[in-house]
C-alpha cells in the first residue's frame, strides 16, 4: 500500500521520556493526531525496564506534564473535574495502576512540572495584564512569539509548590522570562531574561537554594545565552555561547564559575538540545553531521560519543547506566530505546503498527563534493523506481529545510513518502548554513542566497547525474522558512523549475526583520546589521527584489498566526507574482503558526499536503 496523505492520524509519537529514581520504569508522553475532532490527544505511557513491557498509564486526553515522586508513582498535571473548568490540577498515580488521585491546584498555566525533595517545581505561563476583548496594547518586544500568541507582559514565571501544604510562590524575578530550569541532583538552576521594552537573547543564570530559601543569581544577563547548566563536584558549569564569533547561532561552550567569573573548560562546535549531570557526567544530545547524536563531558571537559548510531536521540535519561532514550532508527517512526553495556534495546512498536503494510521508498545517503567542500545530500526514489528500467523518467522535487541552522538526515518523514508514492523523486542536501558540522560551517551572515543557491544547484545537477531516470524538464522545489526564503530566491534566479511551493516563508528582509518575533534580534545578527545600517543589503538579499524575473508557478502557503515569517512575507510574494502575471495561488491557513506542516490541526495538514499534491501534479505530470 503506498502512503497516503492522511496516514500521519495515525501515527503516535513518544516524546518526554524520565526513569523513574531507581530506574526501573520509564515513563513518556505519547501525542496521536485525532482527524474527527481535528486536535491532538495525549497521555503517559510506562515501561517496565526489567522486562520490557509497555502499558497504557494515563487515561485522560490532555496529559502531558508529569515528574516522579518516587520509584513507585508520579505526578502530572490535568484536568478530570467537570466543575473545575480551567484549572490546573495535580494528580498521583501509581505505576501499577489503578485509578488517579486528586492531590492539589497548581497555578493556573503550568506547563512543566518537576518533582525534587518533597517540593514541586513548575514553569508557569501568566499574564501580567487583563486582557481586552478588542484590543491589544504592546509596549515591548517582542509582543508575539511563533506558537505562544501574544506574550506582550506575559513571561513564564518559576514556581516553588510545596507538596505538603499547597503553598505556591515565585521564585523568578519580576518580569522575568524563565526559559528554562533543571532540577536534578538535589540543585535547582534556571536561565531567566529580565525585561520590560526590549528582549535580549542573552539571559541570566540562577540557582535556588532549598536549603537557605535562597535565589542566587550567578550571572548577568546579557553575557551569555545559556543552554543547560548544573552543579558538579561543587563547582557550577553550564554551557553557553558568549555570542561575539558568531553571532545568534552561534554553539554553546562548556563553562565553569570560578570567584564568580565564567572560565572556559571546553570548545564544543555542536549544537545543544537538551543537557542533564549523572554520575558526574555533563550529558548532552546533539546534532552531530546528519544525524542527533548522545555525548558526553567528564570532569575535564573531555567529550566521549555514547551513542553515536546513525539516526535520532531526542528525549532522554540515565539511571544507574543505563540510558532510556526516544529516538529514530533504521528510517523508523520514534521509539522508545534503552542502551545498557552497549547494547540497544526497542520496548515500543510505533513503526510497526504505522508502516507494516506501506511501501516506503528508502533513503539514500551520499556525499558529493562543490567548490573542495564534501557535502550531503539525499534522494528518496519514487516507491516502485526500477533503475534496470532506462525508459521510464520521473518528475522530482528539491525540498529545502528551514533554519538555515538545522539538517535533513536518513531519518522518515511521512511527507517525502506521500510524495515518492506518488512518482516523485525526493532529494534534499545540507548546504552551508546548515547545522551539524560546527560553527565554521553554519556561518553564513549576508551571505543568503550565495553559497547556498550554488550548492542547491549543484547537488540538482549531482541528482540528475546520478539518476537518469529523473526528468530535469520536470523539477518541482519547496521549501519552508528558510527553505521558503530560498524557494523564491531560487525562482527568482533561475527557471529550471517548472513548479515552487514556497510555504511560511521569506520575501523581504526589511519587513521580516520589523514585524517578526525574532526579526530584531535573529535577522539583525544573520544580515549584518539592522534596517537603518544595512537597507541596501537587505534589500539586495530579498528574493522580493527579483520577482520581476519569475517564471516559475506557484503555490504560497502562509499561516496568519505565523509570527516567525509573518503574513506580510507570504502577501507580499504572491502580490508581486500576480502583477507580473505569473500562474501562482496563495493557501492562507486561519488560525495556525509557523510549524503548521508538523503541529497544525490535523485537517489543516491534510489540506495543505493536498494543495501541494494538486499543485505539482499539475505542472510536472
Amino acid at each position: 500500500m503506498r502512503t497516503e496523505i492522511q496516514d500521519f492520524i495515525d501515527q503516535e509519537v513518544p516524546s518526554g521520556l524520565q526513569l523513574s529514581p531507581d530506574g526501573r520504569f520509564g515513563a513518556f508522553v505519547v501525542t496521536k493526531p485525532d482527524g474527527e475532532e481535528n486536535c491532538y490527544y495525549s497521555w503517559l505511557q510506562v515501561v517496565d525496564v526489567e522486562n520490557g513491557t509497555v502499558r497504557k498509564l494515563t487515561s485522560g486526553k490532555k496529559e502531558k506534564s508529569f515528574a516522579w515522586e518516587d520509584g513507585e508513582q508520579l505526578f502530572f498535571v490535568g484536568n478530570r473535574e467537570k466543575d473545575r473548568k480551567g484549572e490546573a490540577l495535580l494528580y498521583r498515580i501509581s505505576v501499577a495502576g489503578g485509578e488517579a488521585e486528586l492531590c492539589g491546584t497548581l497555578p493556573k498555566g503550568t506547563r512543566k512540572i518537576r518533582c525534587q525533595n518533597g517540593i514541586l517545581y513548575c514553569l508557569v505561563h501568566e499574564h501580567y495584564y487583563e486582557k481586552e476583548e478588542d484590543y491589544e496594547v504592546f509596549d515591548e518586544i517582542p509582543f508575539w512569539s511563533n506558537g505562544v500568541g501574544i506574550v506582550n507582559k506575559v513571561r513564564d514565571r518559576l514556581y516553588r509548590y510545596d507538596l505538603k501544604t499547597g503553598e505556591a510562590r515565585v521564585l523568578s524575578p519580576e518580569y522575568g522570562q524563565v526559559e528554562a530550569f533543571w532540577a536534578e541532583n538535589g540543585t535547582v538552576f534556571f536561565t531567566c531574561n529580565i525585561y520590560t521594552g526590549k528582549k535580549l537573547p542573552q539571559n541570566g543564570l540562577y540557582e535556588y537554594v532549598e536549603e537557605t530559601d535562597t535565589v542566587i543569581r550567578h550571572l548577568d544577563q546579557g553575557m551569555f545565552s545559556i543552554s543547560y547548566a548544573c552543579r558538579r563536584n561543587g563547582r557550577v558549569e553550564f554551557l553557553g555561547s558568549d555570542m561575539k564569533r558568531f553571532g545568534y547561532n552561534e554553539n554553546p561552550d562548556l563553562y565553569v564559575l570560578e570567584d564568580g567569573a565564567p572560565r572556559l573548560l571546553a570548545r564544543y562546535d555542536y549544537s545543544v538540545k537538551e543537557g542533564m549531570c549523572r554520575d558526574g557526567r555533563i550529558y548532552v544530545n546533539s546534532t552531530v553531521g546528519t544525524d542527533v547524536m548522545l555525548q558526553c563531558f567528564d570532569m575535564d571537559g573531555n567529550v566521549t560519543a555514547v551513542m553515536d548510531r546513525a539516526g535520532t536521540v531526542e528525549s532522554f535519561d540515565i539511571c544507574g547506566g543505563r540510558i532510556l532514550f526516544t529516538g529514530m532508527r533504521d528510517q523508523g517512526l520514534s521509539e522508545v530505546y534503552s542502551l545498557e553495556n552497549g547494547k540497544e534495546t526497542c520496548f515500543t512498536d510505533f513503526t510497526a503498527r504505522c508502516l507494516k503494510e506501506k511501501e516506503v521508498s528508502p533513503i539514500r545517503h551520499f556525499t558529493f563534493t562543490h567548490e573542495g567542500l564534501e557535502l550531503d545530500g539525499f534522494v528518496i526514489p519514487p516507491v516502485g523506481f526500477d533503475p534496470s528500467d532506462t525508459e521510464k523518467t520521473y518528475p522530482g522535487i528539491l525540498t529545502i529545510h528551514g533554519g538555515p541552522k538545522a539538517i535533513y538526515g536518513a531519518t522518515y518523514s511521512h511527507e517525502f513518502q506521500v510524495y515518492a508514492s506518488r512518482g516523485y523523486f525526493v532529494f534534499f542536501m545540507n548546504p552551508t548554513g546548515s547545522d551539524g558540522r560546527g560553527n565554521a560551517f553554519a556561518d553564513i551572515v549576508a551571505k543568503q542566497g550565495s553559497i547556498d543557491y550554488e550548492q542547491l544547484m549543484a547537488f540538482t545537477d549531482e541528482v540528475l547525474r546520478q539518476y537518469p531516470a529523473l526528468d530535469g524538464d520536470r523539477l518541482g522545489v519547496m521549501g519552508i522558512s528558510y527553505g521558503g526564503f530560498m524557494t523564491n530566491w531560487i525562482i527568482g534566479h533561475t527557471d529550471r523549475f517548472k513548479a515552487a511551493v514556497p510555504q511560511c516563508c521569506i520575501a523581504n528582509w526589511i519587513t521580516k526583520t520589523n514585524t517578526t518575533d525574532i526579526g530584531y534580534a535573529f535577522n539583525t545578527t544573520q544580515l549584518g546589521g539592522d534596517v537603518w545600517e544595512n537597507y541596501d543589503k537587505m534589500w539586495e538579499l530579498s528574493p522580493l527584489k527579483y520577482a520581476d524575473r519569475v517564471k516559475t508557478p506557484s503555490l504560497i502557503i502562509q499561516c496568519d498566526e505565523d509570527y516567525r515569517c509573518w503574513v506580510a512575507e507570504g502577501v507580499q510574494m504572491f502580490s508581486a507574482l500576480k502583477y507580473h502575471g505569473v500562474p501562482a495561488r496563495l493557501l492562507m491557513i486561519h488560525g495556525e503558526h509557523h510549524s503548521v506542516s508538523r503541529l497544525g490541526k490535523p485537517k489543516k495538514r491534510v489540506r495543505r499536503l493536498n494543495e501541494i499534491v494538486s499543485w505539482l501534479d499539475t505542472y510536472l505530470k
